[in-house]
């Protein structure tokens, strides 16, 4: 029997997410197929063999990166955010031979930095919403300038490396840009500035696979809030999901030709979320989330789950992927 390292917990902001992520697939994990083994990344970087997620901090050993292999064969990790879904936890394994769910390096790096996944996208003739990099803290009144004369209200101030809308501002007016990027540089050394879509529909679209794809019917995120931020999707449980999208099929065809044309070009594998705004007849590509949440709430498994295919059988399929 094969053994499988659940690794969760990880030192970035969406800590309490990967747990929660990880509560849920190790209740709906295939115990007759597999043995699970629970591995807890501390804040403090390190790892330890725990026996739960909720004594976590109670009973562990400390296990050394290369020693992983002494304990799974191949590891499943639900550690969303920098550092555990950004390509660094994947060299980690990688550089220890040991086989592992979901994207690789450079695809988990290119499509978790939003500065870098849409220049490339850009180049691929992928549509998206108008986007600006800044790299200055403060902007000049020249720069400031140019920003108004390019962008309209309401604009997105995002942080490059960051995920579940950790640090995002909606702007309204111009006067809080540059507190909304001293907010988004907390997190991170670079930021995005989006041009916003007055009242877009967000569809989100699971895909699972490496090269033989199957790609879920659209669904669609109504947020409480003016956008679908971190409270909308951990704390407030008052977003409505519709799962499938009531779309035109013109506009699902268009959105799943697009979800597997980014996931191919950006070399993804196993399993990714793709998040799309929809305006009219406009699709936009959003962004790839190459480790996507696993809570009772999370998108990725209500849209990849039905009669064909339930929660344990999902689990496994991404297992079976692994490489």
């Amino acid at each position: 029997m094969k053994k499988i390292g659940l690794i969760f917990g990880g030192i970035s902001n969406e800590y309490e997410v990967s747990v929660i992520s990880a509560g849920n697939v190790i209740k709906n994990f295939d115990y007759k197929k597999y043995k699970l083994v629970l591995l807890f990344w501390a804040k403090n970087g390190n790892f330890y063999l725990v026996k739960d997620i909720v004594q976590r901090n109670a009973i562990k050993k400390e296990v050394k990166i290369e020693e992983f292999k002494k304990y799974f064969d191949i590891a499943l990790p639900m550690t969303h955010g920098k550092y555990g879904e950004d390509g660094v936890l994947q060299a980690i394994l990688e550089s220890q031979k040991i086989k592992y769910c979901g994207c690789k390096v450079l695809s988990s790096a290119l499509c978790m930095d939003k500065a870098v996944f849409k220049t490339f996208l850009a180049g691929q003739k992928i549509k998206q919403v108008k986007f600006k990099i800044i790299y200055n803290k403060i902007l000049s009144q020249g720069e400031l300038r140019k920003i108004k004369e390019n962008f309209k209200l309401p604009i997105f101030v995002k942080p490059a490396n960051s995920g579940s809308s950790v640090g995002i501002t909606k702007v309204k007016d111009f006067k809080q840009l540059n507190s909304a990027l001293r907010g988004a540089f907390k997190h991170d050394s670079k930021v995005i500035i989006e041009q916003g879509i007055e009242k877009p529909r967000e569809i989100e679209v699971a895909i699972l696979g490496n090269d033989k794809l199957i790609i879920s019917e659209p669904g669609e995120v109504i947020p409480y809030n003016d956008f679908y931020d971190y409270d909308d999707k951990y704390k407030l449980n008052k977003t409505k999901l519709i799962i499938p999208a009531k779309l035109l099929q013109k506009q699902v065809n268009e959105i799943k030709a697009m979800a597997q044309k980014a996931y191919s070009l950006c070399d993804c594998r196993g399993f990714s979320r793709l998040d799309f705004l929809l305006k009219n007849d406009s699709v936009y590509l959003s962004e790839i989330n190459t480790l996507p949440g696993f809570t009772k709430n999370s998108m990725y498994p209500l849209l990849m789950i039905n009669k064909a295919l339930n929660y344990k059988g999902l689990i496994n399929k991404i297992i079976e992927l692994a490489g």
